[in-house]
Order: structure tokens, then sequence, then C-alpha cells
């Protein structure tokens, strides 16, 4: 039996064996390519079906928030209201609004006139809604 060159006693066909035996381990490890393809292709299909439910989630949400707003408008414009911010020279007229002051979709500033034809507007902490009329009052 031959010693390695270094001297530590194994011999020639020991390490040759335990070199193809690391050998055989680490390619049972290994996955073909069609393997990591299919692994790839199943965690894309898993990321989209994901994705189509938070985007249906999404649209729902801002199809709500949408109606929301909507409704909202049709609440305030043309309901009247009354001026009630102390020490503004508009206090205590009465107006109608006219629609929302900027883009948000909870606006806090309504565009009103007022029935002098003023156009002004105000935060809503500014007036008060006063009561609808119904059809048969206004007869």
């Amino acid at each position: 039996m031959k010693t390695d060159p270094q001297g530590s006693g194994w011999s020639e066909g020991f390490t040759a064996t335990r070199l193809v035996s690391s050998a055989d381990d680490i390619m049972s490890d290994r996955k073909t390519s069609k393997e990591i393809q299919a692994e790839i292709d199943a965690l894309t299909d898993q990321l989209a079906a994901t994705l189509r439910l938070e985007i249906a989630d999404l649209t729902r949400q801002a199809e709500e928030g949408e109606a929301k707003y909507q409704a909202l408008l049709r609440k305030m414009i043309g309901r009247k209201i009354r001026i009630t911010l102390k020490d503004d020279p508009l206090h205590g007229v009465e107006a109608v609004i006219t629609g929302p002051r900027g883009k948000s979709k909870k606006p806090m500033y309504w565009w009103f006139r007022t029935t002098t034809g003023i156009e002004a507007y105000k935060a809503k902490t500014s007036f008060k809604l006063l009561p609808l009329e119904s059809p048969s009052e206004s007869t």
C-alpha cells in the first residue's frame, strides 16, 4: 500500500474512494435545469395569483372610495348652509354649496354662493348645514 507524499498514512485508494463518494453526494443534491425551471414556473404562477388578488382588492377599494365620494357630493352640493364663523363678515349669512375646493376625496373646504351673489369657500367647520326643505313646503 502506498501512502501519500505528505506522509499522512492514507492510501491512494482510500483518497480516491472518498473523492468519488463526495462527488456522488454533490451530484445527488443538484437539480436538473428542468426541475429548477419547474420550480421557477410554480413560484411565478403563485406570485401572479397573489398579485391578481391584491389588484382585485385595490380595485374594489378604489371603486368603493369613488362611490363614497360621489355620495358625499350628492349630499353636499346644492345644500343650504349658514356661516357660523364668528368675526367673519359673512357670519349668519345663508348660502348654497356649489362644490368642493380642491381634489381631495374627503374635502375639508367647500365653495358656496351667498344669496347676495358672493362666491367664497370655507372649512366645513365654519358653517352649519340647514335642514333640507321638503317639496311640499316650497309650494
